[in-house]
């Protein structure tokens, strides 16, 4: 009958000469059923696969700790259960919908923050395509399951194609992290001449420091405690400042052009970090700094004329920019690795802020 087969795609594909019989299949997910609960692994069926869709078989998928956020609830009407998350995949293109050439089967890509956008807006049209009205997130709002399941299916121009000479194993930190961090480079004109601070030397701040260190620019790192000092000269960072030293905070008023603050919570003190801003100077804020952010003392922001500004996760094009720039430097997240059944024993980690500096599961 039509409604046995409605099910069944059947899709010849050019440029592999080869049929594919491509079933609306089950795969296997870990599946958070609501806040608090631990991620269990059952069947999911996948969204359809659309025409210009690709489904990509995962093979390692790093944890943000906005992941963590999203199955513990914190996004409110963001997060709908059940939830498979996850943004920060690689893995290999196994089906590919009948209008698709940006990837063919066989092909290594990453999977990051978004899985679509309407591609005719007035951002999408200027390649800024990440802070379209109308993009789909990789899980959250029901829009889709991410690759804390076996497989995704997305738009196929959101399958970014990885450098043949990139890790794979830690490929999937910089589809979320390193792209978030790298993002602010491109879109303030950041150059070798600025100096740049770094707030939180964590999942994203370990991997700023190193894409400023590798741009030429003077590279300091900010953090509450002298704990990290000797990790953030290894990842690249010419000083470092311990926001708890009265002393070192006024040694570094005016110093730097730019400062990108990866970390959040009720720690981050704006008053300090616009202190140590150059006139024209600004904050800006990459990382899940919580929901509200501040105070912010005008005087210092109207008469330096400082600013505090946002960057969402980069578009596709500087998601593919990075992954290029992070291959040729050698740039890459210091992960630790985790088979995918002890997930929740990786959240946990995540959670008590003790991954150092990534936590990624291996499929």
């Amino acid at each position: 009958s039509s409604k046995a087969t409605v099910s069944v795609l059947y899709c010849f594909f050019y440029n592999t000469h080869t049929l594919f019989i491509n079933f609306n299949m089950s795969v296997k997910a870990y599946v958070v059923e609501g806040p608090g609960k631990e991620a269990v692994l059952k069947e999911i069926e996948l969204v359809a696969l659309g025409d210009n869709d690709v489904e990509v078989q995962v093979e390692y998928c790093g944890i943000c700790a906005s992941d963590v956020d999203a199955i513990d609830g914190k996004y409110g009407p963001l997060t709908v259960y059940p939830l498979v998350a996850g943004h920060e995949g690689v893995g290999t293109v196994k089906v590919v919908g009948k209008n698709v050439t940006a990837v063919s089967v066989g092909d290594k890509v990453g999977l990051g923050v978004y899985r679509s956008a309407c591609g005719f807006c007035d951002t999408c049209s200027s390649g800024r395509d990440n802070i379209c009205p109308d993009k789909k997130l990789m899980f959250l709002k029901n829009e889709g399951t991410g690759p804390f399941g076996s497989s995704v299916r997305l738009n196929e121009k959101y399958a970014v194609p990885l450098p043949e000479n990139i890790d794979l194993s830690t490929a999937g930190p910089l589809m979320c992290a390193g792209v978030s961090v790298f993002a602010p480079f491109l879109e303030n004109n950041i150059s070798p001449t600025h100096t740049v601070g770094i707030v939180g030397i964590g999942g994203l701040g370990h991997l700023a420091v190193q894409f400023s260190r590798a741009m030429g620019c003077r590279t300091v790192a900010i953090s509450r405690s002298a704990d990290k000092k000797e990790e953030a000269a290894k990842f690249g960072a010419h000083s470092y400042v311990d926001t708890s030293s009265a002393d070192e905070v006024k040694a570094a008023a005016g110093s730097c052009d730019y400062i990108l603050v990866t970390a959040g919570g009720p720690s981050i003190d704006y008053a300090q970090l616009l202190s140590m801003l150059t006139p024209n100077g600004n904050v800006i804020l990459v990382g899940n700094t919580g929901m509200t952010v501040g105070p912010f003392p005008l005087f210092d922001l109207i008469g330096g004329q400082k600013g505090i500004k946002g960057s969402a996760a980069g578009s596709r094009l500087t998601a593919r920019k990075m992954l290029k720039f992070a291959a040729l430097h050698d740039i890459k997240p210091q992960c630790e690795f985790f088979p995918v059944a002890e997930i929740n024993t990786a959240f946990n980690k995540v959670r008590e802020g003790k991954a150092r500096y990534r936590c990624v599961l291996k499929w």
